[in-house]
């Protein structure tokens, strides 16, 4: 079976990846709890999963790294995307997230593509407005509350979303994905930081993440008790603290 290749994303990449996360995270409780009606309306879930890959790819502080392997389609070998991994810079600026032309046009174009095809796509109805409401306000207080020193973010790469494909787990993919982040917090001589789900956890764990706390999210798990969000940090030994 052939390695993994691992490479930065680009707007090429935009449907692999969609169809990549949605399903990965089909059977997620956050994100069942966020699109409840996932099931009956995939194309729905694989467009949400779309629209924020563009918008990644796109945003100059958001470095998409992704996993590609190799697979017969059609009697012809081609790149799957099984493994995605949205890393975001905060605080000091790294040349990898420097100011682009190119990205602020694509994000303004992207942005008005979105807004005038919603005129005539159907409404959505996959989603839960009100559980995304909740976690918006979750994410707004965990980001207060562990990221933030006098009043400023803490100068980190931070892991938004990892997602492998059923395909192609236990092969070390979410693994990689994670050490390429640290790497770049090692060469911008920052900290690491993530939300995890409790599953995730020994992924993380072995990479040498600390669980700082537990957040008990608003947002309700299936068996209707508050999800519960593990906050990990990698912290660069190179810091003096």
């Amino acid at each position: 079976m052939s390695d993994p290749i691992f490479r930065v994303a680009t707007l090429a990449d935009v449907e692999g990846i969609a169809e990549c996360c949605a399903e990965a995270m089909m059977e997620d409780s956050l994100f069942g709890a966020l699109w409840p009606r996932r099931k009956e309306y995939p194309d729905q879930f694989i467009g949400y999963f779309r629209r924020r890959a563009r918008a990644r790819i796109l945003d100059h502080n958001v470095v998409t790294l992704i996993s590609e392997i190799p697979v017969q389609e059609n009697g012809t070998e081609v790149l799957k995307v099984v493994g995605l991994a949205q890393w975001q810079k905060f605080g000091k600026p790294s040349a990898e997230t420097a100011w682009s032309v190119y990205k602020a046009a694509g994000s303004s174009l992207v942005g008005f593509q979105d807004w005038a095809y919603s005129w005539f796509q159907p409404k959505e109805t996959a989603s839960d407005p009100v559980a995304i409401a909740s976690f918006m306000e979750d994410c707004t207080e965990m980001e207060r509350n562990f990221w933030f020193r006098d009043g400023k973010e803490l100068d980190r790469w931070h892991l938004q979303l990892l997602a492998v494909h059923s395909m192609a787990r236990r092969r070390g993919i979410g693994g990689r994905l994670v050490e390429l982040g640290v790497e770049r917090a090692k060469r911008d001589g920052c900290d690491a930081s993530l939300e995890a789900s409790p599953m995730g956890l020994p992924v993380y764990q072995s990479k040498g993440f600390e669980v700082l706390d537990t957040f008990m999210m608003k947002v309700k798990g299936p068996d209707g008790e508050p999800i519960p969000s593990p906050m990990l940090q990698w912290k660069n030994p190179d810091i003096r603290r």
